[in-house]
């Protein structure tokens, strides 16, 4: 029976995982956006281009708790690019914290 219970949870199951593999695809292919072209980020928060990795993680988390409490009525389409931007923000720049981190630490042929 294509409607039974069982079935249907498969089927919502296999759609929330759809759902999650393309959220998470958008939201790297928008930081590395981010990562070629810093300027962008001015779109998103004046001043965030030139910031510092630390500076842009906490603008980052303010942008989404502000979306996740934002109240508005959801209509399907268009509510989420606001948080998909905010977390592509949040993951660029703890990508450049680490290179930033990575690049600071002295190797052991310099010592």
């Amino acid at each position: 029976m294509p409607n039974s219970p069982p079935a249907r949870a498969h089927v919502e199951a296999a759609l929330r995982a759809q759902a999650t593999r393309t959220a998470v695809d958008l939201i790297k292919d928008r930081a590395r956006a981010y990562a070629k072209r810093p300027m962008t980020l001015e779109n998103i928060f004046p001043g965030l281009s030139a910031a510092a990795p630390e500076t842009i993680i906490a603008v980052a988390k303010h942008l989404i708790a502000a979306e996740r409490n934002a109240p508005r009525r959801w209509f399907g389409f268009g509510g989420e690019v606001p948080i998909l931007n905010a977390k592509a923000v949040l993951l660029s720049a703890r990508a450049l914290r680490r290179d930033e981190r990575r690049r600071a630490r002295p190797r052991a042929h310099d010592l």
